[in-house]
């Protein structure tokens, strides 16, 4: 908003880093005129001398925007404003897999969409900040188009799964952007912890310990049977001696 103190608008006349993009002429017809600029999609039907709306906003829409109003002659008195404003997409989760048993180890990271500047990402488990033993990074990228730098930031997470994650069977991963003190985006993904059938190594193991025990107590149900027949041969050649 502007105070034009008594005197009569000439003019509205929007910036981004010192390009013309939008200018608004109460007299002229049409009051609005646009300037194609990369970034910047207007919403005319709601854009007006008060303001200007963007629709459709990108990566490149970031940048220094100035609003100037002008008065009528004869003073032409002009004033102006600068605000930046970033345009950023959410984080990105990657690296997980549908399911992990208890012992496996989570391996992930949390990429921050491109920017000007370091974003700060933070990892949460099940609502809970990580701490600094299982978070990796964070690390920086650096993206160069024409004369413009941007940077993405990557913040790891590994840890391994105990039962204290199998006990609800799933856990939330959650990571956080932010700027400064800003909270900018964020992205979320539960995993599913289940417990996965025996290996086939373990499997063949309980198969021959299982065959162990088994002759085992064939050959002691046997015993009696053996030393029955024993004892009936001895009294045969004792009765063979006899005769």
């Amino acid at each position: 908003m502007y105070d034009l103190e008594g005197e009569i608008l000439y003019s509205v006349k929007w910036y981004k880093n010192g390009a013309e993009f939008f200018r608004y002429l109460p007299k002229s017809k049409p009051k609005i005129q646009v300037f194609e600029k990369r970034g910047i999609y207007i919403d005319i039907d709601k854009s007006s001398s008060n303001e200007v709306v963007l629709k459709s906003l990108e990566l490149s829409s970031s940048g220094t925007y100035r609003c100037e109003v002008s008065a009528e002659a004869p003073s032409f008195q002009t004033v102006f404003q600068d605000r930046e404003m970033i345009t950023v997409e959410g984080p990105q989760i990657a690296g997980l897999h549908h399911e992990y048993n208890v012992g496996d180890t989570v391996n992930a990271n949390c990429t921050s969409s491109k920017m000007q500047y370091h974003a700060q990402l933070i990892w949460y488990i099940n609502k809970e900040k990580a701490n600094s033993t299982v978070v990796q990074g964070p690390y920086y990228k650096e993206h160069f188009t024409g004369s413009e730098r941007l940077v993405t930031t990557v913040l790891g997470l590994s840890f391994n799964v105990t039962d204290g994650h199998y006990k609800s069977g799933e856990i939330y991963l959650k990571c956080v952007a932010r700027l400064a003190s800003f909270y900018l985006h964020s992205d979320e993904k539960v995993v599913k912890f289940t417990k996965r059938p025996p290996t086939e190594s373990i499997i063949s193991n309980q198969v021959q310990q299982a065959k162990i025990q088994d002759k085992t107590s064939i050959s002691v149900q046997n015993t009696p049977n053996i030393i029955h027949l024993a004892c009936v041969l001895l009294f045969c050649l004792r009765n063979n001696r006899n005769v």
